[in-house]
Protein backbone atom coordinates (compact mmCIF):
# COMPACT_ATOMS: atom_id res chain seq x y z
CA UNK A 1 0.00 0.00 0.00
CA UNK A 2 1.58 3.03 -1.03
CA UNK A 3 2.18 5.66 2.00
CA UNK A 4 0.26 9.04 1.83
CA UNK A 5 2.54 11.61 2.68
CA UNK A 6 1.45 15.24 4.07
CA UNK A 7 1.01 18.00 1.01
CA UNK A 8 3.73 20.79 1.93
CA UNK A 9 1.99 23.84 0.88
CA UNK A 10 2.32 27.02 2.05
CA UNK A 11 -0.63 28.08 5.16
CA UNK A 12 -2.33 31.07 3.90
CA UNK A 13 -0.93 34.18 6.17
CA UNK A 14 -2.28 37.44 6.53
CA UNK A 15 -0.66 40.29 8.69
CA UNK A 16 -1.62 40.17 12.71
CA UNK A 17 -0.66 42.72 14.73
CA UNK A 18 2.09 39.68 16.95
CA UNK A 19 4.54 41.12 18.78
CA UNK A 20 8.22 39.94 17.37
CA UNK A 21 9.49 38.73 20.93
CA UNK A 22 6.13 36.35 21.15
CA UNK A 23 6.81 35.08 17.84
CA UNK A 24 10.45 34.64 17.97
CA UNK A 25 9.80 33.10 21.69
CA UNK A 26 7.56 30.10 19.88
CA UNK A 27 10.14 29.74 16.99
CA UNK A 28 12.63 29.00 19.55
CA UNK A 29 11.22 26.84 21.20
CA UNK A 30 9.42 25.16 18.69
CA UNK A 31 12.39 24.51 16.37
CA UNK A 32 14.21 23.17 18.94
CA UNK A 33 11.99 20.65 20.14
CA UNK A 34 11.06 19.58 16.49
CA UNK A 35 14.48 18.60 16.21
CA UNK A 36 14.52 16.47 19.22
CA UNK A 37 11.02 14.94 18.10
CA UNK A 38 12.03 14.29 14.29
CA UNK A 39 15.52 12.36 15.82
CA UNK A 40 13.11 10.53 18.39
CA UNK A 41 10.57 9.58 15.81
CA UNK A 42 13.20 8.09 13.35
CA UNK A 43 14.50 6.03 16.40
CA UNK A 44 11.51 4.17 17.18
CA UNK A 45 9.95 4.79 14.02
CA UNK A 46 6.84 6.77 15.02
CA UNK A 47 5.13 7.67 11.69
CA UNK A 48 2.16 9.70 14.12
CA UNK A 49 5.44 11.28 15.98
CA UNK A 50 6.56 12.52 12.40
CA UNK A 51 3.09 13.95 11.15
CA UNK A 52 3.38 15.89 14.29
CA UNK A 53 6.80 17.23 13.92
CA UNK A 54 5.65 17.90 9.95
CA UNK A 55 2.26 20.17 10.96
CA UNK A 56 5.03 22.03 13.62
CA UNK A 57 6.97 23.26 11.19
CA UNK A 58 3.66 24.35 9.34
CA UNK A 59 3.01 26.55 12.05
CA UNK A 60 6.69 28.02 12.56
CA UNK A 61 6.28 28.66 8.38
CA UNK A 62 3.43 31.12 9.43
CA UNK A 63 5.07 32.32 12.35
CA UNK A 64 8.37 33.17 9.97
CA UNK A 65 6.27 35.35 7.73
CA UNK A 66 4.66 37.32 10.62
CA UNK A 67 7.56 37.74 12.27
CA UNK A 68 9.44 39.29 9.14
CA UNK A 69 6.03 41.35 8.83
CA UNK A 70 5.95 42.61 12.16
CA UNK A 71 9.57 43.56 12.32
CA UNK A 72 9.74 45.59 8.99
CA UNK A 73 7.28 48.08 10.83
CA UNK A 74 9.54 48.12 13.37
CA UNK A 75 12.49 49.72 11.67
CA UNK A 76 12.93 53.19 12.27
CA UNK A 77 16.75 54.53 11.93
CA UNK A 78 20.04 52.86 10.82
CA UNK A 79 20.56 51.61 13.50
CA UNK A 80 17.52 50.11 14.13
CA UNK A 81 18.06 48.30 10.90
CA UNK A 82 21.74 47.21 12.12
CA UNK A 83 20.13 45.90 15.03
CA UNK A 84 17.10 43.88 13.60
CA UNK A 85 19.45 42.29 11.27
CA UNK A 86 20.06 39.56 14.38
CA UNK A 87 16.10 39.23 14.59
CA UNK A 88 15.91 38.19 10.79
CA UNK A 89 18.72 36.01 11.11
CA UNK A 90 17.77 34.09 14.58
CA UNK A 91 14.56 33.84 12.60
CA UNK A 92 16.26 32.32 9.40
CA UNK A 93 17.84 30.48 11.44
CA UNK A 94 14.68 28.54 13.16
CA UNK A 95 12.96 27.97 10.35
CA UNK A 96 16.44 26.23 9.07
CA UNK A 97 16.08 24.42 11.95
CA UNK A 98 12.31 23.20 11.61
CA UNK A 99 12.77 22.30 7.91
CA UNK A 100 15.68 19.76 8.93
CA UNK A 101 13.94 18.48 11.29
CA UNK A 102 10.75 17.92 9.23
CA UNK A 103 13.20 16.34 6.55
CA UNK A 104 14.29 14.13 8.97
CA UNK A 105 10.66 12.86 10.03
CA UNK A 106 9.85 12.49 6.15
CA UNK A 107 12.20 9.94 6.47
CA UNK A 108 9.50 7.94 8.43
CA UNK A 109 6.36 8.85 6.53
CA UNK A 110 8.64 7.36 3.67
CA UNK A 111 9.01 4.46 5.08
CA UNK A 112 12.20 4.52 4.34
CA UNK A 113 13.92 1.18 6.12
CA UNK A 114 17.47 2.51 8.20
CA UNK A 115 18.56 -0.36 9.43
CA UNK A 116 18.07 -0.59 13.77
CA UNK A 117 22.20 -0.43 14.59
CA UNK A 118 21.51 2.89 12.67
CA UNK A 119 18.50 4.26 13.97
CA UNK A 120 20.14 3.46 17.78
CA UNK A 121 23.16 5.32 17.26
CA UNK A 122 21.09 8.51 18.12
CA UNK A 123 20.69 7.41 21.77
CA UNK A 124 24.76 7.33 22.15
CA UNK A 125 24.33 10.78 22.28
CA UNK A 126 24.95 13.26 25.12
CA UNK A 127 21.54 14.43 25.29
CA UNK A 128 19.22 11.17 25.99
CA UNK A 129 15.87 11.39 24.64
CA UNK A 130 13.55 8.29 25.73
CA UNK A 131 9.98 6.97 25.99
CA UNK A 132 8.42 7.17 29.35
CA UNK A 133 5.03 5.53 30.61
CA UNK A 134 3.21 6.73 33.70
CA UNK A 135 2.41 3.67 35.20
CA UNK A 136 2.86 4.85 38.98
CA UNK A 137 -1.00 5.92 40.10
CA UNK A 138 0.00 8.35 42.99
CA UNK A 139 1.25 10.29 40.25
CA UNK A 140 -2.46 10.87 38.78
CA UNK A 141 -3.12 14.17 38.33
CA UNK A 142 0.17 15.84 38.86
CA UNK A 143 1.15 18.81 37.25
CA UNK A 144 4.24 18.99 35.21
CA UNK A 145 5.47 21.80 37.43
CA UNK A 146 5.18 19.45 39.94
CA UNK A 147 7.52 16.53 38.83
CA UNK A 148 9.85 19.36 37.74
CA UNK A 149 9.56 20.63 41.59
CA UNK A 150 10.28 16.98 42.45
CA UNK A 151 13.18 15.94 40.24
CA UNK A 152 15.73 18.18 37.96
CA UNK A 153 17.33 17.61 35.07
CA UNK A 154 14.85 16.30 32.75
CA UNK A 155 12.57 17.95 30.32
CA UNK A 156 8.89 16.90 29.28
CA UNK A 157 8.51 17.21 25.50
CA UNK A 158 5.32 15.88 24.70
CA UNK A 159 2.95 13.86 25.81
CA UNK A 160 1.22 10.94 23.95
CA UNK A 161 -2.21 10.74 25.35
CA UNK A 162 -4.31 7.47 23.78
CA UNK A 163 -4.36 8.44 20.33
CA UNK A 164 -3.23 12.51 20.12
CA UNK A 165 -0.36 14.06 20.98
CA UNK A 166 0.38 16.95 22.71
CA UNK A 167 3.79 18.92 21.82
CA UNK A 168 5.68 21.30 24.23
CA UNK A 169 3.08 20.71 26.77
CA UNK A 170 2.90 23.91 29.54
CA UNK A 171 4.04 23.17 33.09
CA UNK A 172 0.40 23.00 34.31
CA UNK A 173 -0.50 20.31 32.31
CA UNK A 174 -1.23 17.11 34.16
CA UNK A 175 0.34 13.68 33.27
CA UNK A 176 -2.55 10.54 33.91
CA UNK A 177 -1.72 6.67 33.98
CA UNK A 178 -1.39 5.07 30.59
CA UNK A 179 0.38 9.12 28.86
CA UNK A 180 3.78 7.80 27.27
CA UNK A 181 6.14 10.62 28.12
CA UNK A 182 8.33 11.72 25.28
CA UNK A 183 11.74 13.41 27.69
CA UNK A 184 15.19 14.40 27.44
CA UNK A 185 17.96 14.72 29.82
CA UNK A 186 21.03 12.71 30.69
CA UNK A 187 20.25 9.00 31.10
CA UNK A 188 21.22 8.98 34.70
CA UNK A 189 18.36 11.81 35.20
CA UNK A 190 15.26 10.03 33.13
CA UNK A 191 16.56 6.59 34.92
CA UNK A 192 14.96 8.32 37.71
CA UNK A 193 12.28 10.05 36.67
CA UNK A 194 11.43 6.51 34.81
CA UNK A 195 11.78 4.99 38.07
CA UNK A 196 9.21 7.42 39.72
CA UNK A 197 6.26 6.78 37.44
CA UNK A 198 7.08 3.01 37.64
CA UNK A 199 8.59 2.27 34.31
CA UNK A 200 12.19 1.95 33.11
CA UNK A 201 14.13 2.84 30.23
CA UNK A 202 15.95 -0.14 28.31
CA UNK A 203 18.26 1.77 25.38
CA UNK A 204 19.17 -1.42 23.88
CA UNK A 205 21.92 -2.07 22.19
CA UNK A 206 21.86 -4.59 19.33
CA UNK A 207 24.15 -6.51 17.02
CA UNK A 208 26.18 -4.60 14.68
CA UNK A 209 28.77 -6.18 12.12
CA UNK A 210 31.60 -3.07 11.65
CA UNK A 211 30.27 -1.59 9.06
CA UNK A 212 27.28 -0.91 10.36
CA UNK A 213 28.69 0.33 13.55
CA UNK A 214 31.34 2.79 12.26
CA UNK A 215 28.43 4.52 10.35
CA UNK A 216 26.33 4.18 13.38
CA UNK A 217 29.66 6.33 15.59
CA UNK A 218 29.88 8.44 13.02
CA UNK A 219 26.24 9.48 12.97
CA UNK A 220 26.34 9.94 16.82
CA UNK A 221 28.93 11.77 16.56
CA UNK A 222 27.96 14.66 13.70
CA UNK A 223 24.74 14.87 15.70
CA UNK A 224 26.47 15.74 18.94
CA UNK A 225 28.84 18.48 17.11
CA UNK A 226 25.38 19.86 15.55
CA UNK A 227 23.78 20.06 18.95
CA UNK A 228 26.57 21.60 20.43
CA UNK A 229 26.92 24.30 17.33
CA UNK A 230 23.38 25.37 18.39
CA UNK A 231 24.86 25.72 21.64
CA UNK A 232 27.80 27.40 21.40
CA UNK A 233 25.75 30.01 18.46
CA UNK A 234 22.91 31.00 21.30
CA UNK A 235 25.71 31.40 23.90
CA UNK A 236 27.77 33.36 21.57
CA UNK A 237 25.21 36.31 20.48
CA UNK A 238 23.49 36.49 24.62
CA UNK A 239 27.17 37.07 25.47
CA UNK A 240 28.67 38.60 22.84
CA UNK A 241 31.42 35.71 23.11
CA UNK A 242 33.34 36.36 19.95
CA UNK A 243 35.35 32.79 20.63
CA UNK A 244 32.41 30.78 21.14
CA UNK A 245 31.68 32.39 17.67
CA UNK A 246 34.41 31.41 15.99
CA UNK A 247 34.70 28.43 17.10
CA UNK A 248 30.78 27.55 15.24
CA UNK A 249 32.54 28.72 11.81
CA UNK A 250 35.25 26.19 12.80
CA UNK A 251 32.77 23.21 13.52
CA UNK A 252 31.25 24.32 10.33
CA UNK A 253 34.04 23.11 8.54
CA UNK A 254 34.65 20.04 10.44
CA UNK A 255 30.44 19.10 10.09
CA UNK A 256 30.77 19.74 6.01
CA UNK A 257 34.28 17.72 5.56
CA UNK A 258 32.51 14.87 8.29
CA UNK A 259 29.41 14.77 6.22
CA UNK A 260 30.91 14.75 2.86
CA UNK A 261 32.65 11.86 3.75
CA UNK A 262 30.14 10.11 5.62
CA UNK A 263 27.72 10.30 2.07
CA UNK A 264 31.06 8.33 0.48
CA UNK A 265 31.10 6.01 2.59
CA UNK A 266 27.67 5.35 2.50
CA UNK A 267 27.73 5.16 -1.39
CA UNK A 268 31.09 3.11 -0.70
CA UNK A 269 30.82 0.58 1.86
CA UNK A 270 27.71 0.25 3.32
CA UNK A 271 25.84 -2.73 2.37
CA UNK A 272 22.10 -1.42 2.40
CA UNK A 273 19.20 -1.56 0.10
CA UNK A 274 19.39 1.78 -2.53
CA UNK A 275 16.34 3.02 -0.26
CA UNK A 276 18.10 3.10 2.52
CA UNK A 277 21.33 4.78 1.15
CA UNK A 278 19.64 7.12 -0.08
CA UNK A 279 17.46 8.05 3.42
CA UNK A 280 20.99 7.89 5.20
CA UNK A 281 22.51 10.62 3.09
CA UNK A 282 19.28 12.56 3.65
CA UNK A 283 19.70 12.19 7.12
CA UNK A 284 23.20 13.50 7.07
CA UNK A 285 22.54 16.33 4.84
CA UNK A 286 19.78 17.25 7.28
CA UNK A 287 22.25 17.35 10.21
CA UNK A 288 24.49 19.08 8.14
CA UNK A 289 21.76 21.79 7.57
CA UNK A 290 21.12 22.54 11.20
CA UNK A 291 24.84 22.82 11.55
CA UNK A 292 24.65 26.14 8.80
CA UNK A 293 21.58 27.14 11.14
CA UNK A 294 24.08 28.03 13.73
CA UNK A 295 26.46 29.37 11.53
CA UNK A 296 23.85 31.64 10.68
CA UNK A 297 23.02 32.71 13.79
CA UNK A 298 26.50 34.08 14.57
CA UNK A 299 26.65 35.79 11.48
CA UNK A 300 25.88 39.05 13.00
CA UNK A 301 28.40 38.64 16.00
CA UNK A 302 30.98 38.07 13.47
CA UNK A 303 30.28 40.91 11.14
CA UNK A 304 30.86 43.11 14.24
CA UNK A 305 26.85 44.36 14.22
CA UNK A 306 24.53 44.88 17.56
CA UNK A 307 22.36 42.19 18.90
CA UNK A 308 18.90 43.17 18.81
CA UNK A 309 17.83 42.91 23.12
CA UNK A 310 15.03 40.92 22.02
CA UNK A 311 17.14 38.50 20.74
CA UNK A 312 19.17 38.43 24.11
CA UNK A 313 16.02 38.17 26.39
CA UNK A 314 14.43 35.10 23.80
CA UNK A 315 17.49 33.42 24.94
CA UNK A 316 17.69 33.99 28.33
CA UNK A 317 14.32 33.09 29.46
CA UNK A 318 14.65 29.58 27.23
CA UNK A 319 13.77 26.85 29.44
CA UNK A 320 17.64 25.42 28.18
CA UNK A 321 20.22 27.78 29.78
CA UNK A 322 23.97 27.95 29.49
CA UNK A 323 26.44 29.42 31.60
CA UNK A 324 30.26 29.76 32.35
CA UNK A 325 31.84 27.98 35.36
CA UNK A 326 35.25 29.15 36.86
CA UNK A 327 37.73 26.74 38.16
CA UNK A 328 39.94 28.48 40.70
CA UNK A 329 43.13 28.61 41.46
CA UNK A 330 44.07 26.23 43.74
CA UNK A 331 41.10 23.55 42.89
CA UNK A 332 42.51 19.94 42.45
CA UNK A 333 42.89 18.59 39.60
CA UNK A 334 39.98 15.96 38.39
CA UNK A 335 38.19 14.62 35.68
CA UNK A 336 35.04 16.12 34.51
CA UNK A 337 33.29 13.01 35.00
CA UNK A 338 34.22 13.01 38.82
CA UNK A 339 32.40 16.53 39.15
CA UNK A 340 29.22 14.67 38.53
CA UNK A 341 27.78 17.32 37.16
CA UNK A 342 24.96 14.72 35.27
CA UNK A 343 23.34 13.83 37.98
CA UNK A 344 21.26 17.29 37.72
CA UNK A 345 21.05 16.95 34.02
CA UNK A 346 24.04 19.03 33.33
CA UNK A 347 25.78 19.30 29.78
CA UNK A 348 28.87 20.28 29.37
CA UNK A 349 29.33 21.61 26.08
CA UNK A 350 32.62 23.47 25.69
CA UNK A 351 35.58 23.89 27.62
CA UNK A 352 37.94 27.41 27.42
CA UNK A 353 41.30 26.71 28.08
CA UNK A 354 44.07 29.16 27.40
CA UNK A 355 42.49 31.12 24.68
CA UNK A 356 41.42 27.76 23.10
CA UNK A 357 38.23 25.96 23.23
CA UNK A 358 37.39 22.07 23.31
CA UNK A 359 33.95 21.33 22.36
CA UNK A 360 32.20 18.08 23.44
CA UNK A 361 35.11 17.52 26.13
CA UNK A 362 35.13 13.90 27.36
CA UNK A 363 34.25 12.71 30.71
CA UNK A 364 37.97 11.67 31.38
CA UNK A 365 39.22 15.44 30.48
CA UNK A 366 41.20 16.41 33.20
CA UNK A 367 39.86 19.85 34.51
CA UNK A 368 42.50 22.24 35.54
CA UNK A 369 42.86 25.57 37.18
CA UNK A 370 41.73 28.33 35.35
CA UNK A 371 39.38 26.19 32.97
CA UNK A 372 36.46 27.45 31.93
CA UNK A 373 33.56 25.15 31.98
CA UNK A 374 30.52 26.26 29.47
CA UNK A 375 27.58 23.95 30.52
CA UNK A 376 23.64 23.72 29.33
CA UNK A 377 21.34 23.18 32.33
CA UNK A 378 17.45 23.18 32.28
CA UNK A 379 15.63 26.09 33.93
CA UNK A 380 14.21 25.34 37.42
CA UNK A 381 17.46 23.29 38.58
CA UNK A 382 19.33 26.41 39.55
CA UNK A 383 19.01 25.78 43.12
CA UNK A 384 20.12 22.30 43.15
CA UNK A 385 22.92 23.14 40.77
CA UNK A 386 24.49 26.27 42.97
CA UNK A 387 24.12 24.20 45.87
CA UNK A 388 26.27 21.81 43.86
CA UNK A 389 29.11 24.10 42.64
CA UNK A 390 29.63 26.05 45.89
CA UNK A 391 30.28 22.30 47.04
CA UNK A 392 33.08 22.08 45.00
CA UNK A 393 34.17 25.73 45.05
CA UNK A 394 33.48 26.18 41.57
CA UNK A 395 32.81 30.02 40.73
CA UNK A 396 29.67 30.74 38.14
CA UNK A 397 28.70 33.01 35.91
CA UNK A 398 24.82 33.25 34.29
CA UNK A 399 22.96 31.17 36.99
CA UNK A 400 20.20 32.65 39.28
CA UNK A 401 18.34 31.31 41.70
CA UNK A 402 14.64 32.20 41.16
CA UNK A 403 13.00 33.81 43.72
CA UNK A 404 10.37 32.97 45.82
Amino acid sequence: MKKVLPIKAPRPVKYEPIPVYELLTDMSEYSRLMIDLAYYSVVVNDSSLAYEVQRVEDKLDAAWSLLVMQASLAVKTVHDAEEMVSVYRMANALDKLSDSAADIAMLVLRGTGISEQVRAALLESEEVIARITVKNKAYEGFSIDRLYEMMTGFNIIAIRREDHWIINPDEDTEIKVGDILIVRGTFDSLSLVAKMLGDEIALRKPSTNVVEEKLAKKIAYLKNISDVMIDLAFHAIVNNDKIAANEVLNLEEVVDDLAYKMILYILSEYNGEPEEKAGLMSFVTSMENIADAATELIVPLASSLPIHPIVRRVEEESIEQVARLKIPEGFKERTLESLALDDLGVLVIALYRNNKIIPMPKPSTIVKPGDVLLIKYYSGTEANLIEKLESLNIEYEGIEEEEE
